[in-house]
């Protein structure tokens, strides 16, 4: 009898992986449907209410992501479980576009860009050049590390960093907004706009946006199919950028890859992708309940 039960133990397990990947693998590249938020919704930068599931999962940037509406939100859950690719979002945040005529065009959306975080506050004496420093000894530290930590170790200390880096962040870039002029507001603003995010116990980074549907110019009748962007810009600063300028050319590596001499022979750390912004587009429709 308890072969038996150890054996269906073992099978269900099985089962249970090979669904798990299966689901993985059968999620779309892009959302292809609305959906009603989860009752009870909050933006907290928690994933409860979305039971850590999600309607799609882009190769283009790394994520999974769903976006939800409710009769007064719209909403956005957004995951990213690869730590360099956790790096390029601190690094320079994420931008969503909405484009409430359904154009795909960056120029002509509502945009709204979290988190910002402050590299010339995270060390004494700020400056940019100060801000790049740590982020630069951030990076190598993640990506390539030291031979006296094994890849869990330095994960686990970028992620400590990151949740640091977060508490940090007090605003939130818009523009285009119907209700306000303002470019940067609190994150604890009067206009209903909320974006959260944490890093779980698994270091996974996890997103929430929370946009009133009047500041979109849109209301829960509306039926018109609209469009989204979602752009992780990755590091922009001043002396960096994809034709081998900045770094690449000061450690006299040629591009902007990997450093060259100046990583020791490291080869590993991909500086093109963290400089290289990515995104795509979708439309949404929204949904009554």
């Amino acid at each position: 009898m308890k072969m038996k039960l150890s054996k269906l133990s073992l099978s269900s397990l099985l089962l249970l992986a090979f669904s798990s990947v299966g689901y993985a693998q059968k999620l779309p590249d892009v959302q292809s449907t609305g959906i009603y938020a989860p009752t009870g919704i909050r933006a907290d930068g928690k994933s409860t209410e979305w039971n850590d599931s999600f309607q799609a999962l882009n190769k283009r940037t790394n994520i999974y992501y769903t976006i939800a509406n409710d009769d007064n939100n719209l909403y956005v859950a957004i995951k990213s479980t690869d730590p360099a690719n956790n790096t390029k979002i601190m690094a320079g945040g994420i931008t969503l576009s909405i484009n409430p005529d359904g154009k795909k065009k960056e120029k002509e959306s509502i945009t709204l860009t979290y988190p910002l975080v402050n590299r010339a506050a995270m060390r004494p004496g700020g400056g940019q050049g100060g801000g790049r420093r740590v982020m630069m000894g951030t990076m190598m530290s993640s990506s390539t590390g030291g031979s006296q930590m094994n890849k869990l170790q330095r994960d686990s200390m970028m992620a400590e960093m990151q949740k640091k880096q977060l508490a940090q962040v007090k605003e939130i870039k818009i523009s285009g907004f119907k209700n306000t002029t303002d470019t940067l507001i609190s994150i604890y603003n009067e206009y209903g706009v909320k974006a959260v995010a944490s890093i779980a116990k698994d270091n996974a980074f996890f997103y929430e946006i929370s946009i009133p549907l009047a500041a979109l110019g849109l209301t829960k009748d509306s039926s018109t199919e609209f469009a989204y962007n979602i752009k992780l810009n990755g590091l922009q600063m001043q002396g960096f950028d994809g034709g081998g300028g900045g770094m690449g050319q000061r450690g006299g590596g040629g591009g902007g890859g990997n450093f060259g001499p100046r990583s020791g022979g490291g080869g590993n750390f991909d500086f093109q992708a963290l400089i290289s912004p990515t995104d795509f587009w979708g439309k949404y429709t929204l949904v009554k309940k």
